[in-house]
């Protein structure tokens, strides 16, 4: 579909984000360039992320009064972290009589007339996205992509409005939205107890996702190791989509009779599947099983749609990753660096347990997590305790809002009075907790920031002293 007839659905053609720095208002800003629109944008932060927006030709501003009366803009796109009643730059849009569209509504127009992948799941989504995405490029699809991060192979960005036939998109659970995305194939990674400040109990989470299984029309991929999905099957009446994979000789008894059933297993740290009486093999530059299940449902999407299994399985060595996943960002004195975006606890065990490996005993793992949202914190305080007591040297720093209201009683000290260790419990001053992250780190050991705040500035401070 040409980009004149894509402006002709939306009805607009001069849109303008709030938030646009944001991962995901971000990629669709690119999308939305790429397909022809006069982008613009508000965010309050200059960043890498605006200044590729700004390479691109979209005007940022950061300031309402930098608006002045400008009223050329016919929509104003906005995602769930934005407060519409409060907003200063929403307000002067209503003022003006602008139409005002969620993120997740454009996303929808700009890919309907594409065969898609949608990739959803309560960790996994970005990097499943992403590695999707790269195995079709790789192979010559040239999809569209909505990635909630930066990728290698879009040129560090995250969003591309391309020429081939298939879209990719993350479709995120955490307001409701991905249930209004319509798309053929769907991967879900994994389901777990998060974004209960929205769902309120596990059941209706459960539901949700269970929508979001039953709405695919060509292929469900789905890990059958997982607790949750396993739960959520129990929901699920047609199962004749469904295309699972499992490393289990038994898998659960609600996996049984599934037409479609991948077995796996990890050796050597690579991944080796079966499949129509063959052996494929999948090998990652990345460490931890989570990379190398979550690029297996990436290849069975690809195989759906037509890929050849083997070279899309091939693709997956090649693939370098997204920004804030695990990212390698540089050596200080000895010191490894990385930085991750894991803000939930599951996302934690798992980051800390691919750590591990990365350390190769020549030090000792140090994790600076810095928690995110007040509700999250406590809900989840305990279950952080636990995962963070996986390693020795833990620094926390104070909550990152997220743009919630503070809750009496929560805090770090919440997560910290609940672990086995003693972490040290930093003030949240850039300068000031730089000299004890000097104290603490020395020659051999890997340093990683964790959260899905700022977190990552400490690491780059760290980096620069």
């Amino acid at each position: 579909m040409e980009s004149r007839s894509i402006q002709q659905r939306l009805g607009f053609s001069k849109p303008f984000f709030l938030g646009i720095g944001g991962s995901g208002m971000s990629s669709l800003a690119h999308i939305l360039a790429d397909a022809g629109f006069e982008v613009s944008g508000y965010d309050g932060k200059k960043s890498q992320v605006t200044e590729n927006l700004e390479k691109k030709g979209v005007k940022i501003f950061s300031k309402l009064s930098e608006l002045g009366e400008n009223s050329e803009y016919d929509a104003a796109i906005y995602s769930s972290a934005i407060r519409l009643d409060s907003h200063p730059i929403a307000i002067f849009f209503k003022q003006k009589g602008i139409r005002f569209f969620h993120r997740s509504e454009v996303l929808h127009f700009c890919f309907e007339h594409l065969t898609c992948i949608a990739v959803g799941g309560s960790h996994g989504k970005t990097t499943t996205t992403a590695m999707t995405a790269h195995i079709l490029d790789d192979l010559g699809y040239s999809p569209s992509v909505m990635v909630g991060g930066d990728v290698s192979f879009l040129n560090g960005v995250g969003g591309r409005f391309s020429s081939g036939k298939i879209g990719v998109f993350e479709s995120d659970e955490s307001d409701g939205t991905f249930l209004n995305h319509k798309a053929q194939v769907r991967i879900l990674t994994n389901i777990d107890e998060d974004h209960l400040d929205f769902y309120h109990t596990r059941e209706k989470l459960l539901e949700a996702f269970s929508q979001f299984i039953s709405s695919g029309t060509h292929t469900v991929v789905l890990d059958l190791d997982d607790p949750g999905i396993a739960d959520c099957l129990e929901l699920i009446q047609d199962k004749s989509k469904i295309f699972g994979f499992t490393s289990s000789s038994n898998p659960t008894s609600k996996a049984i009779g599934l037409k479609n059933l991948v077995h796996y297993k990890i050796e050597n740290k690579k991944l080796i599947f079966f499949m129509g009486g063959k052996e494929f093999e999948i090998s990652s530059r990345f460490p931890g099983k989570h990379y190398l299940t979550n690029s297996l449902a990436g290849v069975l999407a690809a195989y759906s749609l037509g890929a050849d299994p083997k070279e899309a399985a091939k693709s997956v060595s090649g693939y370098a990753g997204v920004k804030r996943r695990l990212e390698y960002i540089g050596n200080k004195n000895g010191v490894d660096i990385y930085d991750d975006y894991g803000h939930h606890p599951t996302e934690v065990q798992a980051v800390l347990s691919s750590i591990r490996e990365l350390s190769g005993g020549r030090g000792k793992p140090v994790i600076l997590f810095q928690p995110h949202r007040y509700t999250r914190t406590q809900n989840l305080y305990q279950d952080f305790a636990r995962s963070l007591d996986q390693v020795e040297t833990v620094l926390l720093l104070p909550i990152y809002s997220a743009g919630e209201d503070p809750i009496p009683g929560v805090s770090s000290e919440l997560i910290a009075d609940k672990m086995r260790i003693r972490p040290k419990i930093l003030s949240g001053n850039l300068g000031a907790d730089l000299s004890m992250l000097k104290e603490v780190l020395k020659s051999g050991d890997v340093f990683v920031s964790l959260g899905a705040g700022n977190v990552r500035e400490w690491g780059l401070e760290f980096l620069k002293s």
